[in-house]
């Protein structure tokens, strides 16, 4: 059978379809159980064709969380936009709705999935998307009204993706920490933050 030719805009389809799906497994079983073989099927390609478009399955998945965030940032922009919402109300809303990824269609990555992807990463490969992770934190705090550098974007990463990661981890990765009051732990961390990103907000006016 001779081999299908892909148009431009089929390719992109095919790339957009593959960073989508490998988002949704993260959501919904991890990495751990979405290996190329498995993603091919989904998407309903050849690994020859895979490699065509990304070079393994953590560059994938580098390009996908990079796919994921001007969504982020459209949603992050709708809540402040809603007018039934105050500021504090939206911003709650965003923190919450990523710490629950799961449930809510936000690809979060787990502690051990992490280091896998970074053992695979090159050093110039980690600190080009550690650099996009600065602008994607200072679009964020723009978004939400915080003016540049009043908040290191740096430090709201850490922040915001610790909340996630940890009630991600529970009880599978960290069982010693107490799975019953998770919930409460991420309310108690998102005002916290909240808080904080409210004090900042306040002193700059």
């Amino acid at each position: 059978m001779p081999r299908k030719s892909y148009s431009i805009e089929e390719r992109q389809r095919v790339k957009e379809t593959l960073m989508t799906t490998v988002l949704q497994c993260i959501i919904d079983r991890g990495l751990i159980h979405s290996s190329i073989d498995v993603l091919c099927r989904k998407v309903g390609i050849s690994k020859t064709f895979f490699y065509t478009f990304f070079s393994s399955k953590e560059e994938l998945v580098i390009q996908a969380l990079r796919y994921q965030q001007p969504k982020l940032i459209y949603y992050a922009q709708s809540l402040m936009d809603d007018p039934n919402l105050s500021w504090r109300e939206g911003v709650k809303i965003f923190l919450k709705n990523c710490c629950y990824g799961a449930k809510n269609g936000v690809a979060v990555l787990s502690i051990e999935e992490e280091g896998e992807i970074f053992r695979c990463l090159s050093a110039e490969n980690y600190n080009a998307f550690q650099q996009e992770q600065i602008v994607f934190y200072s679009k964020l705090l723009s978004v939400f009204g915080l003016p540049v550098n009043s908040i290191d974007p740096r430090l709201f990463g850490n922040m915001a993706l610790s909340m996630m990661m940890v009630y991600k981890s529970i009880p599978d990765t960290m069982p010693f920490l107490f799975s019953e009051v998770a919930e409460d732990m991420v309310e108690f961390q998102v005002n916290a933050l909240i808080d904080e990103m409210e004090r900042v907000k306040e002193k700059t006016r």
